[in-house]
């Protein structure tokens, strides 16, 4: 057994080999580091304006996702739909602790939203998709207006898991 850490969350993982995925984030396996070299890179003395507006709003969307999907696994009818969402809420929570930790703020409670999703598997698997494409597009900006690179390298990654969200949303609805 070895432990290897998430560059993007910080999150420890125990195992003979990463995992081709982070299991807390979502993160893909470069990000996984052996804990030896791990290095918590998310004290930011200077942020520009920019990167905290656009972390402040990526926080809120974190959230309202996270939210969704909780609601979205509480209304499932079927176990496959209820776990699904399930992992992409506490995906989504992740990403918020860590936008928290790069804000230097206390991670909001998240709670199901139980407007914002539907009693109907498709409608919410429908929603997703959407809310999903909303987070790569903005995360793609936000990475490209970053100019300190731990910003960066945080919004790159959104982009990449937020994709992965996207197949799954398109393989379900």
């Amino acid at each position: 057994m070895k432990l290897f850490r998430c560059r993007i969350c910080g999150d420890p993982y125990l195992g003979a080999a990463p995992p081709s995925f982070c299991p807390f984030c979502g993160a893909p396996e470069r990000y996984m580091v052996p804990a030896e070299e791990y290095q918590d890179r998310n004290y930011i003395p200077d942020l520009s304006d920019r990167s905290r507006a656009n972390l402040e709003k990526a926080l809120e969307l974190e959230v309202a996702n996270a939210s969704f999907y909780l609601c979205a696994s509480a209304c499932s009818p079927e176990p496959v739909s209820q776990a699904m969402f399930k992992a992409l809420a506490k995906a989504e929570s992740e990403h918020a602790s860590v936008i928290s930790k790069l804000l230097h703020t206390k991670k909001p409670e998240i709670r199901p939203d139980d407007k914002a999703c539907r009693k109907e598997p498709q409608a919410n698997f429908a929603e997703s998709h959407e809310r999903e494409k909303r987070a790569v597009a903005f995360y793609r900006q936000a990475a490209a207006e970053a100019v300190e690179e731990r910003v960066k390298e945080v919004f790159s990654a959104l982009v990449e898991i937020e994709s992965y969200h996207i197949g799954l949303s398109e393989a379900r609805k």
